[in-house]
């Protein structure tokens, strides 16, 4: 995820989220890149949210119940 630089606004606020993607999959792949795509857009225009999102990404090798618990 791209963070754009913005001086007025130093301190963010991390957020956590899980993204379950089997990425062993074109599909699961695609998936991740459209959201990497999207949270980089989201922050180049809107520079001043304070909060930001970290994706904590987990593959599901096909098995999504063990990849959520893991």
């Amino acid at each position: 995820m791209a963070q754009g630089s913005n001086n007025s606004n130093p301190t963010t606020i991390a957020v956590n989220v899980g993204v379950i993607l089997d990425l062993e999959t074109q599909v699961g792949q695609m998936g991740l890149t459209c959201i990497n795509m999207s949270l980089s857009d989201f922050y180049s225009s809107n520079p001043s949210f304070k909060t930001r999102l970290v994706l904590n990404v987990r593959d599901s090798t096909r098995d999504e119940l063990a990849a959520a618990s893991a």
